[in-house]
């Protein structure tokens, strides 16, 4: 298959942002099997590092995955100029309609200024093919038997909005420049995907689960009840309505979207499609196939609707069959039934996971005099070895996430800072107790690079040397930085100690940036050995 200037499959080389991510990665699995040089850049906030291990072999690992942010002014541009894509496709987002509500300015941020940041440096490299990851959430509730493209753009949530200012964003940039020195993209408007790809590689694994398929499969499997969101809308059984798509066919028709745009040398229209199955399954006989597919059955429990969800929501993907020879193949119970396979395996994988406790160090497990630059100066807060050795037990790691910026102003060397913690390991080890890692920032505030807390690359890097579970990880610290790294690594819990700065960070929290507040150490233990 030729899609122009020279380029094949097999010479065609694509930037996958986000391509740990669900969707991201099932496309990433599907470019590799048909040709493709697939790199992948995520910062792993919601993807996983094992998505990526999965797909990329050891040899390659360590040069085509980049741990970076969409929009890093420093990693994403020294790429994009080194390596020359011919194409960018681009995952990365905050996806939760309802968690969207309550952190908008998050989402803003996120969705809308990190992808306007990597448009400019892609086409400051020179690259201007771009596909980009939307929504049918643009559309809000349109009330439609069938959506298509020309319907009114009325999103009813922060997330559909986010979603709908990038693609207007897209369509600028398509118009301006010269020559072809504008953007070549086009928006592909996902309905429900669903499913794992064929060789059950990678799938579906957010946390918290809010998707139905993986929901309903992870209740099954726990033997709890099913929670079904509203059942009073305006359709036959009172459920909502969606339409489903295997993420298989959404990744063939990812690279048919990109042999469209490398096919023409020249600079195209913006285009969107919309990328659905055509038909809709109400949320009640979503569960019935998940029975049938599982063989078995659990109790329902009927709650209060959740805000921006729309009872009806089926795709009229004509454009995109004519356009992309887009036609999905697999049903619903294909899709229930890979999903299944891939919950299975996942349950394993995450078997074989790590389990830690993230610590900050000043003020959480010494006193905090200042900077310590000085092994003396290490004092251990009262009650400190008996809660890190209760959590031992318990089969949690122990990893020191610390910014030590004293380094990078040159207060103390690398050196000292090294000594400093074998003053703090000997302490510890008196009572049998070892911190199992360190990861350290030396960064001054002003250095603006992307380990400093409240960034989550210290505990991101560390979960991916050891092959931790973040979703079964805790962090805990004394500052709102602690609190904000251990919130954006997606640990289970965030936990604040009043020791150190702990009471004066109290009295600033907004009452959602810890899960639990404890007075020691010792007691934010007592609460994490209750999961």
């Amino acid at each position: 298959m030729s899609i122009g200037a020279g380029i094949t499959p097999q010479r065609a080389k694509v930037l996958v942002v986000g391509g740990a991510g669900y969707v991201g990665s099932a496309t990433c699995a599907w470019l590799i099997d048909h040709g493709y040089e697939v790199w992948i850049l995520d910062d792993l906030s919601t993807g996983h590092f094992e998505h990526v291990r999965a797909l990329l072999p050891k040899g390659l690992l360590e040069t085509r995955f980049i741990h970076s942010r969409a929009g890093n002014h420093k990693v994403v541009p020294a790429l994009l100029g080194r390596e020359r894509f011919d194409c960018l496709l681009h995952f990365a987002a905050r996806t939760l309609v309802s968690e969207s509500f309550a952190k908008p300015e998050e989402y803003y941020e996120n969705n809308v200024i990190q992808t306007g940041e990597l448009l400019n440096a892609m086409l400051a490299a020179g690259t201007r093919s771009f596909i980009f990851s939307s929504t049918c959430s643009i559309f809000g509730n349109p009330g439609s038997a069938a959506i298509h493209e020309t319907l009114p753009k009325q999103p009813d949530s922060p997330y559909g909005a986010t979603k709908l200012e990038v693609e207007r964003l897209m369509e600028t940039l398509s118009k301006g420049g010269q020559g072809d020195r504008g953007l070549n993209a086009i928006s592909l408007r996902y309905f429900n995907a669903a499913g794992a790809e064929p060789g059950v590689r990678v799938g579906e694994w957010h946390f918290p689960e809010s998707h139905l398929i993986p929901s309903i499969l992870q209740a099954i499997m726990a033997g709890r009840p099913i929670e079904i969101f509203g059942t009073d809308y305006p359709t036959p059984d009172g459920t909502c309505i969606r339409d489903y798509v295997d993420v298989s066919d959404l990744a063939a028709a990812h690279e048919a979207a990109l042999v469209r745009l490398l096919e023409v040398p020249h600079r195209r229209p913006f285009e969107a499609f919309n990328l659905g199955s055509g038909t809709g399954f109400s949320v009640r006989e979503v569960i019935d196939t998940c029975f049938k597919v599982t063989g078995s059955k659990v109790g329902i429990v009927e709650s209060q609707r959740r805000p921006g969800d729309p009872p009806r929501l089926v795709a009229d993907s004509g454009l995109a069959q004519r356009a992309l020879g887009f036609k999905p193949v697999r049903t619903l119970e294909e899709m229930a039934r890979t999903a299944w396979q891939w919950e299975c395996k996942r349950t394993e994988v995450i078997g074989t996971m790590k389990k830690a406790v993230f610590l900050d160090r000043d003020g959480t497990l010494n006193e905090d005099p200042g900077y310590i630059g000085n092994p003396d100066q290490l004092k251990l807060l009262p009650g400190v070895t008996d809660a890190l050795s209760r959590l031992q037990k318990a089969g949690y790691l122990l990893v020191v996430v610390s910014n030590q910026s004293g380094v990078g102003r040159g207060m103390f060397t690398m050196e000292t800072l090294q000594h400093v913690h074998e003053r703090l390991d000997q302490l510890l080890a008196a009572s049998s107790v070892k911190i199992d890692h360190y990861e350290l920032c030396i960064h001054r505030p002003e250095d603006e690079c992307d380990c400093r807390k409240p960034k989550p690359k210290l505990i991101l890097d560390a979960a991916r040397k050891f092959r931790i579970d973040l979703t079964r990880s805790f962090m805990i610290g004394d500052k709102l930085s602690d609190l904000g790294t251990g919130r954006s690594a997606g640990c289970q819990g965030v936990a604040l100690v009043r020791t150190g700065e702990g009471k004066t960070t109290e009295s600033k929290m907004n009452g959602t940036q810890a899960d639990y507040v404890g007075n020691s150490l010792d007691e934010v233990a007592t609460w994490i050995l209750k999961f």
